[in-house]
């Protein structure tokens, strides 16, 4: 075969992988939620005259393209690997991992959303709180980039600046430092959560310094599917799994939870075990994202009411102070109108915790 002949085979044999591929990315089935990635996928965009003439249809084609492309998992683990362990790349779009540690840089500071995010906390409590009689409190959870990011050399926020300018921007609430208590190993290695049986600890100095009364007696109980966290997808990596345990106590095995999603009391479970074998198995903590819910402890006559604000990380902390009031109100102001809370949220003479991560603080947009 002469040279001229070999170009030619390369250039056919080229063409029709990529027409191949072509092809087979458009009449393949779509797939409109990629499990591994938590997130949905782009699908193939209507066609409108404004799109066409604009652009916009070809960006979404784009997105499309990318998103369903054939064998496409198994692509994002052959460049995860190149990134990692030929080319030495200490992040892959972002994604780390230190030790046995997966997680994605948060950086820089955005001064912008933690003003946000504390618009909407004032304009909740001078709405709604102040003439209440209510005692507020706040806290922040860092993010565990804040322990492991240091190590491996990598730019992480200035956490002491976060709390700093929260803490001014919320001067009618008393601050709660957890900061002191937390280390690594309270945060699952595949996720961005902390481990609910590592923060009774937090439980405890929260609920004490709202002049609650705390026990940190709890029954360990694991789950026994694998829990693979949501950087464990983005990662691309065959990483080991982590474990997930969950707590309970007399005051937590015999409460009511309420949800009020469709408008109406809808009893739920504490820990809603058909969440935890489902996409995201952090959702068995209270069901996941919920508007609203109320928690009645049955065992308990001090009379004492608590109203949590709050994003994931209080669904798992939420649980554990149960046992020190007689009825908590969790909000999730992402997902329910902070104008219309005093319609169905109550702070005569109760306490008040506003307790976000610095995930959701320097990305705070999704606050209503």
């Amino acid at each position: 075969m002469n040279k001229k002949t070999k170009n030619i085979v390369i250039t056919v044999l080229m063409a029709a992988l990529f027409v191949g591929f072509f092809a087979w990315n458009i009449a393949k089935e779509q797939t409109e939620f990629s499990d591994s990635e938590r997130r949905a996928l782009a699908t193939f965009p209507k066609i409108t005259f404004e799109d066409v003439v604009s652009g916009e249809f070809m960006k979404k084609f784009e997105d499309f393209t990318l998103d369903q492309f054939p064998v496409r998992d198994g692509f994002r683990s052959v460049k995860a690997f190149f990134s990692r362990y030929v080319f030495l790349n200490k992040d892959n779009n972002d994604v780390i991992i230190e030790g046995n540690h997966i997680s994605k840089l948060e950086y820089p500071l955005k001064e912008d959303m933690l003003s946000h995010a504390a618009e909407r906390f004032n304009f909740i409590y001078d709405k709604f709180i102040r003439e209440s009689g209510a005692n507020v409190y706040f806290s922040v959870v860092p993010d565990k980039n804040m322990f492991i990011a240091e190590k491996g050399g990598y730019l992480a926020l200035d956490y002491a600046e976060l709390v700093s300018s929260m803490r001014e921007k919320m001067g009618f609430a008393e601050y709660i430092d957890i900061i002191p208590i937390l280390s690594e190993e309270d945060y699952y290695f595949t996720d961005s959560h902390w481990r609910q049986e590592n923060i009774t600890d937090v439980a405890s100095h929260i609920a004490t310094s709202m002049g609650a009364v705390f026990s940190d007696e709890f029954t360990v109980n694991t789950v026994e599917t694998p829990f693979y966290g949501t950087y464990y997808g983005q990662a691309a990596l065959p990483v080991a799994p982590d474990t997930m345990k969950y707590l309970t106590n007399p005051a937590i095995d015999f409460c009511t939870v309420k949800s009020y999603e469709t408008g109406k009391p809808v009893e739920v479970p504490v820990y809603n075990m058909e969440n935890a074998k489902g996409k995201d198995p952090y959702e068995m903590f209270l069901s996941g994202n919920q508007a609203l819910l109320t928690v009645e402890n049955k065992l308990s006559s001090n009379g004492k009411e608590l109203v949590i604000f709050r994003d994931s990380f209080g669904s798992s902390l939420t649980p554990l102070l149960i046992q020190s009031y007689s009825k908590i109100t969790v909000v999730d102001i992402r997902y329910i109108n902070s104008a219309v809370i005093g319609n169905m949220v109550g702070f005569e003479d109760a306490d008040v915790l506003f307790i976000y991560s610095s995930l959701l603080l320097n990305n705070s947009l999704g606050l209503k």
